[in-house]
């Protein structure tokens, strides 16, 4: 009953620690929670948990990381893999050794095989303490997915470096060979058992839904299990189980944009339901490290033969040592990467930022592994004899989250404020307006089924047309020339795709000319401007002429255009099917060549010809389903409560401000006000 009790206890106060933060936000929600953690661990309970660090890290840890895995942006995890490696790795044993060395300095009552345990266990970020803060913070983009990638992979490398360390010390021998090969062996193990289970996992699923098994509670409850069964599995083969789930997460997203419409239904409820339990789970990790604090603290501050005023010395200049080595690290590595980029001038690499390297040294923030890997230590060495300072370290490595958190609650989000996603510029809340819509085709693409997709389609035209619109507010007539180079660029490009597909027959010669000819004119639009208006307004000018001055023949030559003979039917097909190519073609290109760097232009050119496509597909001939009004409104009615959801996220994260969340809400009210008063009308 008392166990019962105390978990109720915590999910009651993972509730108050958001509760608060709706009033504080400028205090982060894991420092909440491990402030009411400590709350907790005062109060006169008849209780008293017990932190297991190998239960904690499989029950924790592993569901956590697997969801990370899952959500991580995987082309950003490629693109940056050699960054990653450097601080996954590289950062992890210099600071192993030069943390270690120093601790052995500051405190020689430490020895120096236990101060590399201490530096080990201290020298991987946590993923789950970075993702909770980088909801909050603006980072920018490169630094929060270079973040995250670290806090994936360098937990093998910490813990195996740990483990070393603490058999140094408890045996008195060590072996920087047998470590190495260890280590790579602990890693690629670790991510091939990862590879292995998923592909049975996937196998067994394709198998149970043979059978006719199509039970969405019965393969939801196998996803839950998968993460507690791969790292179970990964640690009795003694490989990293870490590296295990993130590799089973990652495939798990491959996977699941594979999935065939039938199972749509499975990704919506395992949407939902990971998201109750990340949300559970991140709690109770901040909570549980809080009900620690106090046991750890008390036996150092009561008793440790070091002054109390000394230890907190000791942990703020071990904290500041972590800060600058990784300040150093960080910012010499960018400036070796931009000297090499600017000797080989092959690529442009950007000169590295001050500011940018001080962002990523203070995001480095330690958290639950952190804690669970110090109170791993074990008690007695083999001689029998107590190990050397064991509250101590444990109480150093507590300090060291402690104060990591708080420099990153309340510095980061000052150094961070002037960044360009401030929600207070003009252009920010624009993109912000896009994003929210961008965020909302998303969800009615992984919500689109068969039944709803020609409604779905329809609706996501509608977003489309409104992220068109937003883009073009306040922008000049004047074209720039970087605009006007990407749009000759992109006539070239359908100029060769239509050559392609007359060479290979799927189009006639004529209709070849008449494309390329229609390229020529947007052509020349493009570069002599002042000359197609002037075309233009003649041509508008004699068509009205006719118009009102001899309307019977306007009236019958317009009928003679309406009038398609079969070949005129079937060259305006080809036609049709050139347009559509060619909007795929520059479409997916366009995706291709998009940076964070570059959006700023190839968004709306990729906005704009995802229009004409859309308006294509309408135009086709031949027989269209109609769409049923009632599909419509209801896929509207999905649409709309998804924008609002995710200006409630952006609020709660701190993205946006109260007053823009206010602006967005109302503007979506008179949305919704307009749809239901048509529908009465």
């Amino acid at each position: 009953m008392e166990i019962f009790l105390f978990v109720l206890l915590l999910l009651v106060a993972i509730f108050i620690s958001n509760l608060i933060n709706r009033f504080i936000p400028f205090v982060s929600v894991p420092l909440i929670q491990i402030g009411l953690g400590i709350l907790i661990a005062l109060l006169p309970l008849h209780f008293e948990l017990t932190l297991n660090p190998e239960l904690f890290l499989v029950m924790f840890i592993a569901p956590l990381l697997f969801n990370d895995g899952v959500r991580t942006d995987k082309r950003a995890l490629w693109r940056l893999r050699v960054p990653i490696l450097m601080l996954a790795l590289g950062l992890v044993f210099i600071t192993v050794i030069v943390i270690g060395y120093f601790v052995n300095w500051m405190i020689p009552t430490i020895p120096l095989a236990a101060a590399f345990a201490l530096a080990a266990s201290l020298a991987p970020t946590d993923a789950v303490a970075v993702s909770s803060l980088s909801g909050r913070i603006n980072l920018p983009k490169r630094i929060s997915h270079l973040l995250e990638g670290e806090g994936l992979m360098n937990d093998a490398s910490g813990l195996t470096a740990f483990q070393f360390a603490i058999a140094a010390m408890v045996t008195g021998t060590f072996s920087l060979l047998n470590a190495s090969v260890s280590f790579v062996i602990i890693a690629i193990g670790g991510i091939l058992v990862g590879l292995i289970l998923s592909f049975l996992k996937f196998r067994f699923l394709k198998w149970i839904r043979g059978l006719g098994m199509e039970d969405v509670t019965l393969q939801m409850l196998i996803q839950i299990l998968t993460p507690f069964a791969i790292y179970l599995a990964a640690e009795e083969l003694h490989v990293s189980g870490i590296l295990a789930v993130v590799t089973a997460g990652i495939m798990h997203a491959v996977e699941q944009k594979k999935m065939d419409p039938q199972q749509m239904q499975l990704a919506m409820v395992s949407k939902s339901t990971w998201s109750v339990i990340i949300f559970v789970l991140n709690g109770l990790v901040f909570l549980i490290l809080g009900t620690q604090l106090p046991s750890i603290v008390e036996v150092v501050w009561r008793d440790s033969g070091i002054s109390n005023w000394q230890v907190i010395l000791y942990i703020l200049l071990i904290t500041a040592a972590l800060i600058i080595l990784r300040f150093l690290w960080v910012y010499g590595y960018w400036l070796f990467e931009w000297r090499r980029g600017d000797h080989k001038k092959k690529k442009r690499v950007q000169k590295p930022a001050l500011r940018a390297s001080v962002l990523t040294s203070l995001s480095g923030v330690r958290g639950a592994v952190t804690l669970a890997t110090a109170l791993s230590i074990p008690f007695v060495l083999d001689d029998g004899e107590a190990f050397p300072q064991r509250a101590l370290i444990i109480c150093l490595a507590s300090g060291v989250i402690l104060t990591t958190l708080l420099l990153a609650t309340f510095i980061l989000p000052i150094l961070a404020r002037k960044d360009e996603t401030d929600s207070d510029d003009a252009r920010a809340e624009k993109l912000i307006r896009i994003k929210v819509l961008q965020n909302v085709i998303r969800g009615l693409k992984e919500q689109m089924v068969p039944d709803n997709q020609a409604a779905t389609e329809q609706v996501i035209a509608d977003y489309r047309r409104r992220i068109h619109h937003i883009e073009q507010e306040d922008q000049p007539h004047r074209m720039t020339a970087e605009e006007k180079a990407k749009r000759l660029e992109i006539i070239e490009w359908q100029r060769d795709l239509t050559t392609e597909l007359l060479e290979s027959g799927q189009i006639t010669p004529q209709n070849s000319y008449r494309y390329q000819h229609y390229l020529n004119l947007m052509e020349s639009a493009i570069k002599e401007r002042i000359r197609t208006k002037i075309k233009m307004v003649l041509m508008f000018a004699t068509r009205f002429f006719w118009l009102i001055f001899h309307p019977k023949q306007w009236k019958k030559s317009g009928g003679k255009v309406r009038r398609f003979t079969k070949k005129q039917a079937a060259g305006l097909k080809e036609i049709q099917f050139l347009r559509v190519e060619n909007e795929k073609m520059v479409i997916e290109r366009l995706k291709t060549e998009m940076t964070s760097e570059n959006a700023y232009l190839i968004r709306p050119l990729l906005n704009e010809h995802l229009l004409w496509l859309g308006r294509v597909h309408e135009e086709r001939p031949g027989p269209r389903k109609r769409v049923q009004k009632e599909k419509v409104r209801e896929v509207e009615v999905v649409g709309i409560q998804l924008e609002r959801d995710n200006i409630q996220q952006l609020f709660e994260t701190g993205k946006i401000s109260r007053d823009l969340a206010r602006d967005l809400r109302q503007n979506l009210n008179r949305l919704e006000t307009y749809l239901y008063e048509e529908e009465l009308a």
